[in-house]
């Protein structure tokens, strides 16, 4: 069965039209004055120098809190193809795990910071949110299917709780903010290949514009791009058992045949310039499947090392999934599949000489599933060992972000809301083997069960207002402000069934609302300019985080008993931070410190009780608090003769406050037990040489210790590690009839440790061990050319 991968006439369509949109563009107003060209391309270079402003220093210089950026460099060295996700894991305090070369496997996907987990951490895309990064995402999308890697401009890390008018409900323990990079400014065409392990093979191309005017002061431009990514697992059988073969482009794939996980990406960018006016219009298309990796136990790790996989023999699968342990591996078919459609359109407009307007309507949408040919534990699903389970998600999200600023004598003033209206709909479905002991095809005539269909309905409201006043002849800047959050989630179980299936009580589940609300949320900081090289600076400020709202997993999948106790019982998590440091630049070197102390309450626990792939009953409570104290510290070296070093650290004592009582009167003697997925230490360091086109570049990455078990259990710690990275880049500019020719090489953890990435795919436990981990990628090597005329 495919649920989401017909070739798609509409995305050929609309393939089409931004082609067809793109040339039409090419071809006008070739005759333009050059004055006004000119005027187009001075205004496009204060946008640019704009854009840099905001990344030009590592250290976040000039703001009132603590952040921190990668360079145009960091994105263009990795691999191609590599999220900026993974990127940016090399800034303070930053703690970024995936078990794919790419950080692109959206189960493994993690991202820690000052104790906060990733569905506490906010993340946007041009403003527009990303959703909490929960596999299944209910709310928003990766990275990774927003934007083409290629086509990101900028990623900033704010370790505190974001600006107030960041579009997040989640960013209670910090924001991280994506940008897509400008169209250019000269006509351009760009083609890249690359080939590496794991049977890695990814085609792009894109082509700018340039800068076309369109009359005095006005003009345009704009690109549109196109990639295509396979590859196998690092690891395994490399059976290829993807069953994508009906894709986006065409019948059988990429240039190279489909791999284990692939991607088609489209990516159209236009920038319209008039007077003092900026819009900016972004659509982007992802279809993507990507294929399981197996989830470890500590004690399979330390046995079996990180090469255990998913079984490729049917055989072995269908006594794995008869034994005392069916969860150690599955038959190697597990998928996720998903394919989205994103896009906005952003006017700049300038309505006096001190009133700027930005307004920012978007949608997307997405339709997904995820597929899995799971063990029955006994008789529970099916009357065989293994049956065949779909999990699919429908989603659409509309939204509008809006901004006005005022520029008055001796304030700046900023007044803005967002609003999103979010439906998503996930339904599970499990289907009979069509004859299990031969193999693991599908009769999708005989469905099982009906674990599930529920829609959630969701309408989020946040408003805020700041100001920013300047004193001591403007080496003083105060800003203050304050913002308020409220969401409206309704439930509901859609009383579907399926001809000849059994149907879990699910059917007969009541509708439930329950909103978070936010309250009044302030946010106080301030930097003093000490002198033209060095600044102080500080920030308080408070936030909450929705609550578990997932249909699948969140407040909805408990009894309705346990529902309203939440809702009567339960408040939304909130934190208070407090942060401030130093930073200094001064020639060659660039430096940060920032101390943090954070108190974060209302403490949310999840516990499910269940195996792996069974439908389970969720429980919610609040237990407690948690104090996170720590420092973080970044430098950056220009050591003369094309050398440069970057360094980063971080130390983070992430405490649980508070035993809590699980059941009727057990107590869980969690206080003073360290925060899961948080190490006390974390270190990275990039050596770069760049001369006259060549750039090379070493990196290393400490990780100290972590637990998966609250209670810090040994048998619930994984060991620390390092890494080493090594990238280099030659790029040509004299070949005749070529703008610039360039190779690239990556080799990924150069000296191939044996280290565990990702916890808690499966959940934390409270002591011991389970199937809850993922072994980071082995050494793979990776070769790209490219090419711009």
């Amino acid at each position: 069965m495919s649920f989401l991968h017909p070739t798609s006439d509409v995305s050929r369509a609309l393939l089409t039209a931004a082609a067809i949109s793109l040339a039409c563009v090419g071809s006008a107003n070739a005759q333009d004055s050059t004055r006004a060209r000119r005027a187009i391309a001075t205004r496009d270079s204060i946008q640019r120098l704009r854009t840099v402003e905001v990344v030009g220093s590592r250290v976040g210089r000039g703001k009132a809190r603590a952040g921190s950026a990668v360079d145009a460099i960091d994105l263009t060295l990795a691999p191609t193809g590599t999220s900026a996700l993974k990127v940016i894991e090399r800034l303070p305090g930053v703690n970024v795990q995936s078990a794919d070369p790419f950080g692109t496997y959206e189960w493994s996907n993690r991202i820690t910071m000052r104790g906060f987990q990733t569905q506490q951490i906010g993340q946007t895309f041009d403003g527009i949110t990303l959703g909490d990064m929960s596999y299944g995402n209910f709310n928003g999308l990766g990275i990774g299917r927003a934007i083409d890697a290629d086509n990101v401009g900028a990623a900033i890390v704010l370790q505190g709780s974001g600006a107030l008018g960041t579009s997040s409900s989640n960013n209670l323990g910090g924001v991280v903010q994506y940008t897509s990079a400008d169209p250019f400014s000269k006509r351009t065409f760009s083609l890249s290949q690359m080939v590496g392990d794991a049977n890695t093979f990814r085609s792009a191309g894109r082509f700018d514009t340039g800068l076309l005017t369109l009359g005095a002061s006005s003009g345009i431009k704009a690109f549109v791009s196109y990639s295509r990514i396979d590859n196998d697992k690092w690891k395994g059988s490399g059976t290829r058992a993807s069953p994508a073969a009906n894709v986006l482009i065409g019948t059988r794939g990429g240039l190279f045949g489909v791999g284990e996980t692939w991607q088609d990406q489209i990516n159209a960018k236009a920038q319209y310039f008039a007077g003092p006016h900026q819009v900016v219009a972004y659509y982007g298309l992802s279809d993507r499947t990507e294929s399981d990796y197996a989830d470890l136990s500590l004690a399979r790790w330390r046995s079996s090392g990180r090469d255990w996989d998913q079984y490729s023999n049917w055989s072995q699968a269908l006594a794995a999934a008869s034994s005392s342990t069916p969860d150690e591996a599955y038959y190697n078919t597990a998928d996720g599949l998903r394919r989205d459609h994103i896009g906005y359109v952003k006017g700049m407009f300038r309505l006096s000489e001190v009133a700027k307007l930005e307004l920012q309507p978007y949608v997307h949408t997405n339709r997904s599933a995820g597929d899995w040919t799971a063990p029955s534990y006994g008789a529970t699903w099916s009357p065989d060992p293994i049956y065949f389970r779909q999990t699919q998600y429908k989603g659409q999200r509309f939204g509008t972000n809006a901004k006005l600023t005022f520029e008055l004598p001796g304030n700046e003033l900023e007044i803005g809301g967002w609003y999103e209206r979010n439906e998503s709909t996930i339904r599970r479905v499990g289907w009979r083997l069509s004859n299990a002991s031969a193999g693991p095809d599908v009769d999708f005539n005989n469905v099982l069960r009906l674990f599930f269909d529920r829609t959630g309905q969701y309408n989020t409201a946040l408003g805020y207002v700041q100001n920013t006043n300047r004193f001591a002849n403007g080496r003083l800047k105060l800003s203050y402000g304050a913002k308020f959050l409220h969401i409206g989630a309704d439930f509901s179980s859609n009383g579907r069934t399926i001809a000849g299936a059994q149907t879990l009580p699910d059917s007969g589940r009541p509708n439930f609302s329950i909103p978070t609300n936010g309250g009044f949320l302030p946010q106080l900081g301030a930097v003093w300019s000490a002198s033209a090289q060095d600044e102080f600076f500080a920030n308080v400020s408070e936030n909450v985080n929705a609550l578990p709202y997932s249909p699948q997993t969140g407040v909805y999948n408990t009894s309705p008993a346990a529902f309203q106790f939440f809702k009567d019982n339960t408040d939304p998590e909130r934190a208070t931070t407090v942060e401030g440091g130093y930073r200094t630049r001064r020639g060659p070197v660039e430096a940060s410190l920032t101390l943090f102390n954070v108190a974060y309450r209302n403490r949310l626990i999840g516990v499910s009780v269940c195996p792996l792939t069974a439908t389970c009953v969720s429980s919610f409570a609040n237990v407690g608090s948690v104090t996170s104290r720590g420092a973080e510290g970044l430098l950056s070296l220009r050591l003369g003769s094309g050398f440069s070093l970057t360094t980063s650290a971080a130390f983070t004592d992430a405490t649980i406050n508070d035993n809590y009582v699980s059941g009727a009167s057990d107590t869980v003697p969690s206080k003073g037990k360290r925060v899961v997925d948080t190490p006390r230490l974390l270190g990275n360091a990039q050596l770069r040489f760049a001369h006259t086109g060549f750039v090379a570049q070493v990196g290393g990455r400490y990780v100290a210790e972590r637990y998966f078990s609250i209670l810090n259990t040994d048998d619930g710690k994984v060991p620390s590690y390092t890494t080493l990275d090594a990238n280099a880049e030659y790029t040509v500019r004299s070949v005749p009839g070529v703008r610039e020719l360039t190779f690239r090489a990556n080799v990924l953890n150069l000296t191939d440790t044996n280290y565990i990435g990702t916890l808690g795919t499966n959940g934390m436990t409270l002591r011991g061990d389970t199937q809850t981990i993922l072994s980071g990628a082995r050494r793979l090597a990776f070769f790209t050319i490219g090419t711009r005329f």
